[in-house]
C-alpha cells in the first residue's frame, strides 16, 4: 500500500473518520468532584487477595482524590462489561460541555459499545444496546472508559479502600430491615422489605445505576434469602421498574415507579415453580 493511498484512508473522508467525529459525550452531572490533576487508579478483576492483605474485596473500581478536602472518591459498577484505561489530555470524542468542568460523560452512538453488544450477542446471547451505556471519565493526563449498565459514586476509607462498600444500591437488603410476611397459595412463606431511603433519594441515585425497591425473601428450611428485586432506574427512555431474579435477569418490566401488586402475577408464578421443584425433591 502507497504512503498516499493509506494517508486518504485516514483522512476527514474516511468514513470511520467521520463516525468518530460525529460521536458526542454528554456531560453526567457527578456528585463527587474530581480532583483535576491528581492520577486516578483503576483496578480490575476478580482475583480475590484477602488472604494477603485483610480487608480486600474483589472488585472493579476507579478510585480518586476529590476537590472536596482531598477524600478518596470512587466508581463502582453495575453490569461492567468492559472498561479500558488511555493516557491523554484530550479526549477521544467531542462534549457537550463548554465550560470544561464535567469530568464524566456519557457517549452517544458508541462505536465502542456496538463492538461489544455484536461481541456478547454473538457468544453468549446478551445484547448490551438496550441495557449499558459507554461510560467516560476523564482525569488530568488519562481518561477511563467502560461499558457498564450504571456507575456509583462513594468515597472509600483511606485504611481500607479496597474493602466493599459498606452501603451501596446493588446489596440486598439487611434481615433487620422491616418486612411483612405472606404465604403464598402454593404454600410457600415469603417476606417483602421496601428500601428504607425516601423516595426522592432513589429517584435521584436512579439516574446512576439501578436502585432496589423492594426486595421478596423466600423462607426455605428456616433461612430466608432473596429471591426477587424490583428496581428503579432512569434510561434514555424514562423511569422504569423491573423485577428481577437472581441469576435468571429482568422478568418483567413497567414504565414509573412500581408497586408490589404490579408483579404479582409474575411472582406467584415464580413461588409456583419453586414450590414444585421442592415437591420433587420431596421437601
Amino acid at each position: 500500500m502507497s504512503r498516499l493511498w493509506h494517508a486518504t484512508l485516514l483522512g476527514m473522508d474516511h468514513p470511520a473518520r467521520k463516525l468518530t467525529d460525529a460521536v458526542v459525550a454528554r456531560a453526567l452531572r457527578a456528585p463527587l468532584a474530581a480532583d483535576s490533576v491528581a492520577p486516578p487508579r483503576l483496578v480490575y478483576g476478580g482475583l480475590d487477595l484477602r488472604a494477603a492483605a485483610a480487608g480486600d474485596g474483589a472488585y472493579a473500581a476507579i478510585y480518586f482524590c476529590t476537590t472536596d478536602g482531598g477524600a478518596l472518591g470512587r466508581v463502582t459498577f453495575e453490569g461492567l462489561d468492559a472498561i479500558r484505561g488511555s493516557r491523554g489530555e484530550h479526549l477521544p470524542h467531542q462534549n457537550d460541555d463548554p465550560s470544561g468542568r464535567s469530568w464524566v460523560f456519557v457517549v452517544d452512538a458508541s462505536a465502542w459499545l456496538a463492538e461489544r453488544h455484536d461481541y456478547e450477542t454473538r457468544h453468549y446471547e446478551t445484547p448490551l444496546l438496550e441495557s449499558h451505556r459507554h461510560y467516560l471519565f476523564q482525569f488530568h493526563d488519562e481518561f477511563i472508559e467502560a461499558i457498564a449498565e450504571g456507575i456509583w459514586f462513594d468515597t472509600a476509607d483511606p485504611a481500607r479502600p479496597f474493602a466493599e462498600p459498606a452501603r451501596h444500591p446493588l446489596k440486598p437488603f439487611d434481615l433487620d430491615v422491616p418486612c411483612e410476611t405472606f404465604h403464598s397459595p402454593s404454600g410457600l412463606e415469603w417476606e417483602l422489605r421496601r428500601s428504607p431511603l425516601p423516595e426522592r433519594e432513589l429517584l435521584d441515585g436512579a439516574r446512576y445505576c439501578s436502585q432496589r425497591l423492594f426486595q421478596f425473601n423466600l423462607v426455605l428450611d428456616g433461612a430466608s434469602r432473596e429471591s426477587a428485586s424490583i428496581w428503579l432506574r432512569n434510561t434514555d427512555s424514562g423511569l422504569v421498574s423491573r423485577l428481577s431474579l437472581p441469576w435468571v435477569g429482568e422478568v418483567a418490566r413497567l414504565d414509573g415507579v412500581a408497586r408490589p401488586e404490579d408483579f404479582a402475577h409474575p411472582w406467584e408464578t415464580h413461588l409456583a415453580e419453586v414450590a414444585q421443584r421442592r415437591r420433587q425433591m420431596g421437601k
